[in-house]
């Protein structure tokens, strides 16, 4: 209990200060982005690379990212469809919900907690559940907006869109050549290995803070239903799936993997999905309101989650 307070605790500070400080005034929205901009393209993609690069590869397991795929792929499709059956939402709405069910803050909450509570045995799962969420998950979900912005069924630039979405993504990118250096043995230069493990050191508390002072500019919204449903299922309905389609069909799974997976999804959601409904105008007020409800609410849930399953 002890270890998990001294882990996520932390987490929650750093953006709550990032928040407080927005809120006051004593951060603008062009501190905001630099900020964010840093982590994003710089020191994200680097600590990734040296993640990916130092991983134990041999330990790859092919039905862990199956599960953990059509897993992701499950919920977002509940979440699409439940869009139009209950909500009676626009195609564009539809896909920014099935997104947000779906894609959580795995980079900047699970990596950092997994790998609190479970050590270098936790790497490799979670990068395997990173690449899943930004290789595949959002680019589906840019296809099928892009398919929605054109009017008709345009499988070419559908496709389009969703390779630049991969090829312009500083979380996936990392992937190739990290996994290269890991499949060659070759150990890093050292100055570019302590180059690196300097720039590490700021990337995780710069991106909570920065995510604490983005959820500053959010707003809440007086249509709460859709919200709701959104919170619910990725904070709760999402998990559970996760961990019994792991226990149910790869009983002989390392219980660290699962428990790695788990906690993987039930991150809230990532600030991505604002982005994309900004980018496609589409669900705004509502992707702002759950990205916000569901990162308060996870400092209980995730952290109870955690918790059970360290035990």
């Amino acid at each position: 209990m002890l270890l998990l307070i001294t882990i996520t605790l932390p987490l929650f500070v750093v953006m709550l200060a990032g928040f407080a400080t927005a809120k006051r005034g004593l951060i603008d929205g062009g501190g905001i982005r630099g900020l964010t901009g840093f982590v994003y393209y710089f020191a994200l993609p680097l600590t990734l690379f040296h993640l990916y690069a130092k991983a134990p590869v041999e330990q790859f397991d092919g039905a862990y990212v199956a599960i953990i795929l059509g897993t992701g792929l499950a919920i977002h499709l509940t979440g699409l469809f439940s869009a139009r059956w209950l909500f009676g939402c626009s195609w564009a709405e539809q896909s920014i919900q099935g997104i947000a069910v779906s894609f959580g803050n795995t980079v900047f909450i699970a990596l950092p907690i997994t790998v609190g509570l479970f050590g270098d045995a936790a790497t490799l799962p979670m990068l395997l559940a990173i690449a899943v969420e930004n290789a595949i998950l959002m680019p589906f979900t840019v296809a099928l907006l892009e398919i929605q912005k054109a009017g008709r069924v345009d499988i070419g630039s559908a496709a389009m869109a969703a390779g630049r979405a991969i090829a312009t993504n500083p979380i996936v990118l990392p992937l190739f050549p990290g996994a290269a250096v890991a499949l060659s043995g070759w150990p890093l230069p050292t100055i570019v290995d302590e180059t690196i493990l300097l720039v590490r050191g700021a990337t995780v508390p710069c991106a909570l803070f920065a995510l604490g002072a983005t959820l500053a500019g959010l707003q809440l919204t007086e249509k709460m239903r859709e919200t709701v449903f959104m919170v619910a299922m990725k904070l709760f309905a999402y998990p559970t799936l996760m961990f019994l389609a792991l226990t149910v069909l790869a009983p002989g799974l390392d219980p660290i993997w699962r428990a790695v997976a788990t906690i993987s999804a039930s991150t809230p959601m990532g600030a991505n999905v604002y982005l994309i409904a900004v980018r496609y105008e589409a669900y705004v007020r509502r992707a702002s309101a759950a990205v916000l409800i569901s990162t308060v609410c996870s400092i209980v849930s995730v952290s109870m989650l955690a918790l059970w399953l360290e035990g």
